[in-house]
């Protein structure tokens, strides 16, 4: 019985003599890890006020792009009126395209790091196309899907890119492209779109052969593709031929 008392006697004094230590500690370094406290807090409010102005940073940016977008969508009427914040109309595509155009330049300028800004380089990218700078237009989407790969404009990105590629001569260029597309099990677009993307791409080039197989396997491989009556109709193909049309 006394030897268990004298165990717990030395853990209590081991114990004691370790609070001890640790109160001499605080003491003796108190200043030191009283500015180290400082500093801490001052960090946490700093990161608490950058994140605070980079959620409104953002917010503000959002606002412009779609005030930007309600302009590059705008109807035009024969009583334009391109005050109104929330429908405005215009009364020629040219100025409407030239308005639309400096809204996105200010986002891109002013919120240049934003998700919005890559966003809005989208529609500069559509707008360059539209005046004839398909070099321009080609940049501007290939920074956008430099980072926002997975953003719902980014499919019909990647298309525009590819009509571009057809508009500039490269479509042989192209034709390899996609193949190699098609060959891994994941791809960027559905197998149905690249496989009409490479058809318009072979006629483009004038393999009407090649071309007209490629609308086959559209019909074999993806019978339910919104590019199947195409297919149909260029192959020769009825719709009664196909057991699964209708559904």
């Amino acid at each position: 019985m006394s030897q268990r008392l004298t165990r717990k006697e030395i853990k209590r004094d081991q114990v004691q003599e370790a609070l001890t230590g640790v109160m001499d500690y605080l003491r003796e370094n108190f200043r030191t890890l009283l500015l180290l406290a400082g500093i801490v807090i001052l960090v946490l409010g700093a990161l608490a006020a950058y994140w605070s102005y980079s959620e409104s940073l953002e917010l503000e940016a959002s606002e412009a792009l779609a005030r930007a977008i309600r302009t590059y969508s705008a109807e035009i009427t024969e009583s334009p009126d391109s005050t109104d914040p929330t429908n405005p109309t215009y009364g020629d595509t040219m100025s409407r395209d030239q308005e639309a155009r400096r809204q996105l330049e200010i986002v891109t300028s002013d919120f240049g790091s934003s998700d919005a800004a890559a966003i809005a380089k989208a529609y500069l990218g559509e707008l360059a196309a539209r005046s004839g700078d398909l070099e321009g237009a080609r940049q501007l989407w290939e920074e956008f899907l430099g980072s926002q790969a997975n953003h719902m404009l980014a499919s019909e990105v990647r298309l525009n890119l590819m009509s571009v590629d057809r508009v500039e001569g490269h479509g042989q260029e192209l034709v390899t492209r996609i193949r190699a597309m098609l060959e891994v099990p994941e791809t960027v677009l559905p197998k149905d779109v690249l496989l009409y993307q490479l058809a318009l791409t072979q006629r483009q080039l004038g393999l009407e052969t090649e071309a007209r197989q490629t609308l086959q396997q559209i019909l074999d491989e993806h019978p339910q593709s919104v590019y199947a009556a195409e297919a149909r109709a260029e192959s020769g193909a009825s719709a009664s031929s196909n057991p699964l049309a209708g559904f």
